[in-house]
């Protein structure tokens, strides 16, 4: 059975990409790898410092040892880091927000980011306007940050969270083409909401349809490699 490691910087998004792989990848196996102190050192550095991505690469080769054939990250904070480690493996690795933005960016070009932690709203920006460039598009990026929320998800307290990225969501809503939930911890707001006029993009289920499509284009590169070699045998 093919194995993949997921990558948790908190374990809030645990339970939902558990739900999430179940039902798009249940024949895949997954390695959950949750380090919740992780994020509260990024936050405090400002950003992801030499120290942690020592961490970021050791969890990487760690799951290139367990057998795993492919990373992604679940955390965006971290998305540049885990890309950056991609010399000290054969293994892909992927950011969990890379399908969202593609997204956004075709969905512009004004494009609202909400976050709740400075450092994801700084490099999902970054992402944004590199994609855009490689794709030749203009886009008009309006961050909104949203420090509170995060706060109440880390004592505990969702409901408060909930509130205060619904309210943030509304604002952004009434003046943007498409709306960016950074997080992937802030997709819950969306559960039981009708849906709105501006397309909202969160990045989990994209994320993991991504990476079911790359382990299905792996899978069938694989075979024509072995048709091949068993033809010229």
């Amino acid at each position: 059975m093919t194995k993949v490691a997921i990558f948790h910087t908190s374990a809030a998004t645990l339970s939902l990409f558990q739900s999430l792989t179940a039902r798009i990848m249940p024949d895949v196996q997954i390695m959950h790898i949750i380090e919740d102190s992780m994020i509260r050192d990024v936050m405090k550095n400002g950003g992801p410092n030499t120290a942690v991505n020592a961490r970021i690469a050791g969890y990487v080769q760690e799951a290139e040892r367990a057998g795993c054939a492919m990373f992604m990250t679940a955390c965006s904070s971290i998305g540049a880091s885990v890309e950056q480690c991609q010399f000290l493996t054969s293994m892909p690795l992927m950011r969990v927000d890379e399908a969202m933005v593609e997204a956004a960016i075709e969905k512009g070009p004004r494009v609202a980011v909400l976050a709740t932690v400075e450092t994801t709203l700084r490099p999902t920006l970054e992402i944004i306007r590199r994609k855009a460039r490689e794709s030749g598009k203009q886009i008009d990026l309006r961050p909104h940050l949203m420090a509170d929320a995060f706060t109440a998800l880390l004592a505990g307290d969702h409901a408060t969270h909930d509130r205060i990225v619904s309210a943030g969501l509304k604002e952004a809503l009434a003046n943007s083409d498409v709306v960016v939930l950074a997080q992937a911890s802030m997709a819950r707001v969306m559960e039981g909401m009708e849906t709105p006029a501006v397309p909202v993009l969160t990045s989990p289920e994209s994320g993991v349809t991504r990476l079911r499509m790359r382990l299905d284009t792996m899978a069938e590169g694989k075979t024509k490699v072995a048709r091949e070699t068993a033809v010229l045998s």
